[in-house]
């Protein structure tokens, strides 16, 4: 299979994943609140945000198989006659193995200074943290599939995993096993994927299994945790900036907190997974950019992207704005409705995180990491620090509006300072190259407000009409941005005969 066919059908595989866990966890989110009810389905919450930190453990030398094992098939031609892919996962397993007592230490300080408030939490996290520990080295497999590009497999099985811990979980919880019956749902949806992974790596990819554990000098230990440091670096700022909001609101005000925060966010970070996985597809192309044309080339395409980010996450914006506290009346119920202002800046920080999202690939793709990792980290750091203060003195909105300051005064300008030197051109003139688009998404936002604020659709039908009542003059508004550069330099000739037609 080709290149473009495994690219194709992972991003197709990736978008099926998502829908059916969007519709499925739509449902399992009315139905876990029906059944454990607020308190004890807010301290679930909080067991994903706390793994999160645990993952953090492996220094970034997971996170690098994948672009290892790459490098290795690459170079030999292909996975078959990839000789020294076996010591390149035999170490990484090696190393791994390491760092797992430390995880295991980790874990259980985790659980024992737990907070007094949480100890319904304490039997079921137990479960989950010892299975993590365990699963913990088997990671590999998982990655290693993925640096062999078996992307499309990967989705499927993805999707098939996640499922079956799902409806074991479900089946717990209706048997009144309540929070034990999501921790064992987890614990079998974890415990198959690297149960399939291998089974697959045996029957499709058996040469890049190694015989044993790796001992071999070339690709030390210290080598590879000193290529994973910056990746580790970048791994707690992500985790910094989208994860602490929940831990400092289940802190301060409590897992009951937690619960209309996350609902009320939920549409949002939903819908804001699209664009990542647009950028997420360009990586290769830009990093092609780099190295074999000129830096009016790269220009161009930095300024494609920024603008196709923007348009496509601006209309996402536009329509949660207008709906939400409808869906979320429809779907669980107008208490768990957070409010407009909390909606609104929730929203806030999706916008400018797509703006700079597609600024730090631009980066990385030029091979900026240890400017990504610093500047994300001083980021987070901001985030988390004002997130503290706010909340304490105004409420969950802090939490949110901790994070937009973490990204307007830290990793936004830093990360356009990047760009700028990186491809010769004034932080004014990429900031102003969106005059267009800003000015129409200001218009389009005050109509959605408008809506929001007149208007709460309380069914399915409605809920359709209000999106369509801010979608489409947003797209008549940003059409003729697709049909003017950058962005109509890369339109197909036919959607550039639709577009001239739609708008005509």
């Amino acid at each position: 299979m080709s290149r473009t066919r495994r690219f194709f059908g992972g991003l197709a595989s990736g978008y099926a994943h998502q829908t059916i866990a969007t519709v499925v966890g739509l449902w399992l989110t009315a139905f876990l609140l029906t059944r454990l009810g607020e308190h004890e389905y807010g301290l679930w919450l909080l067991v994903a945000q706390l793994l999160g930190y645990l993952a953090l453990l492996d220094l970034g030398v997971v996170a690098l198989l994948p672009r290892e094992t790459a490098y290795a098939t690459g170079r030999a031609g292909g996975v078959a006659a990839a000789t020294d892919l076996p010591a390149i996962v035999g170490r990484t397993a090696r190393l791994v193995l390491w760092q797992t007592p430390i995880v295991a230490l980790a874990g259980l300080m985790l659980w024992f200074y737990l907070p007094a408030t949480w100890d319904a939490l304490r039997p079921p996290l137990g479960l989950v943290l010892a299975a993590f520990v365990v699963l913990f080295p088997l990671r590999i497999l998982h990655a290693t599939l993925r640096g062999l590009q078996d992307l499309a497999f990967l989705g499927m099985a993805h999707t098939a995993t996640w499922l079956a811990g799902t409806a074991v979980a479900v089946a717990l919880v209706v048997a009144g096993f309540g929070l034990y019956g999501l921790a064992i749902g987890w614990v079998v949806g974890q415990g198959l994927v690297p149960l399939v992974a291998w089974i697959r790596l045996r029957r499709r990819f058996p040469q890049a299994l190694p015989r044993a554990i790796s001992k071999s000098k070339t690709g030390s230990p210290a080598r590879m945790l000193k290529r994973g440091a910056w990746v580790s670096v970048s791994q707690v700022s992500h985790v910094l900036f989208s994860s602490t909001d929940v831990i400092i609101v289940g802190a301060m005000w409590g897992p009951a907190a937690v619960v209309p925060y996350v609902i009320t966010g939920k549409l949002a970070a939903v819908l804001a997974n699209q664009p990542q996985l647009l950028m997420q597809a360009a990586e290769p192309g830009l990093s092609e950019i780099k190295t074999g044309e000129n830096r009016e080339r790269a220009i161009q395409v930095s300024a494609a992207l920024t603008e196709a980010m923007l348009i496509f996450g601006g209309v996402l914006v536009c329509v949660v704005l207008a709906v939400n506290e409808g869906f979320i009346g429809w779907w669980v119920g107008s208490e768990q409705w957070g409010g407009l202002v909390l909606t609104a800046l929730i929203l806030g920080r999706v916008m400018l995180s797509h703006w700079n999202l597609t600024i730090a690939t631009s980066l990385f793709s030029f091979g900026h990491e240890r400017r990504l990792a610093l500047t994300a980290l001083a980021s987070g750091v901001v985030t988390v620090g004002t997130s503290l203060v706010l909340v304490a003195r105004v409420g969950v909105i802090g939490a949110p509006l901790g994070a937009i300051l973490g990204v307007a005064l830290v990793g936004l300008p830093a990360n356009l300072v990047g760009l700028s030197r990186e491809i010769g051109v004034s932080v004014g003139r990429l900031v102003g190259a969106h005059g267009q688009w800003l000015w129409r998404f200001a218009l389009v936002v005050g109509i959605a407000i408008a809506i929001a604020t007149q208007w709460t659709p309380p069914t399915l039908p409605s809920l359709v009409v209000a999106a369509a009542a801010v979608a489409v003059p947003y797209g008549l508004l940003m059409v003729r941005r697709l049909q003017h550069p950058p962005l109509s330099i890369y339109a197909h000739p036919k959607l550039k005969a639709f577009l001239t037609r739609w708008s005509s």
